[in-house]
């Protein structure tokens, strides 16, 4: 688990859920139950209108412009790469990518290359509401001989709060996961 800190507050944290390259099975790795953990979020705020993150999956950024001339609707810019050399070297073709937000309102699809920043922008959002933008790419892999698949994904749990000028997050759990599984 990495954690990374944001001024005095802890921003994130996040999980390669499973990492099935090895021996075994992404049969029996997502057979194991993971653990129930609270739901934390960052709260985009005049103070920290940017979000980033990494681990040893890919990096994630999001950014919500508070000051200035903005809209109303607060839309969120967001980009995620895979930046694993090791999902880079087993892939064979392109990847399709799909994400969800807003409750359902918002889709994104695109194929792209692995490694591509993926990127998009997500609105409109209210004030003050929490939300979770979602996101997977699957895409063909060459382990060890044997055709499989990959199944990369995060989730970005967030809210946007521009009449608050404290700190971005609102409790120092994670609000970004990411996960990799191989089906072979």
């Amino acid at each position: 688990m990495r954690m990374h800190i944001y001024g005095r507050a802890a921003a994130a944290s996040g999980t390669a859920l499973v990492m099935a390259l090895g021996t075994a099975s992404a049969a029996s790795a997502a057979e194991r139950p993971e653990r129930a953990a609270p739901t934390h979020h960052y709260v985009f705020t005049r103070s920290h209108q940017s979000f980033a993150y990494h681990d040893s999956v890919g990096r994630f950024h999001a950014q919500v412009r508070l000051t200035g001339s903005h809209s109303r609707r607060y839309p969120m810019p967001w980009m995620f790469q895979i930046t694993s050399a090791k999902l880079r070297s087993i892939a064979r073709g392109s990847a399709v990518c799909t994400a969800t937000g807003l409750n359902g309102r918002y889709h994104d699809r695109h194929v792209v290359p692995v490694g591509y920043v993926w990127h998009s922008t997500v609105a409109p959002h209210r004030a003050r509401k929490v939300y979770t933008l979602s996101g997977t790419c699957t895409f063909a892999v060459q382990v060890g001989g044997r055709p499989g698949r990959a199944f990369v994904g995060f989730s970005f749990h967030y809210a946007v709060n521009p009449s608050s000028r404290g700190v971005g997050p609102a409790s120092t759990g994670p609000v970004v996961k990411t996960s990799v599984h191989i089906r072979r």
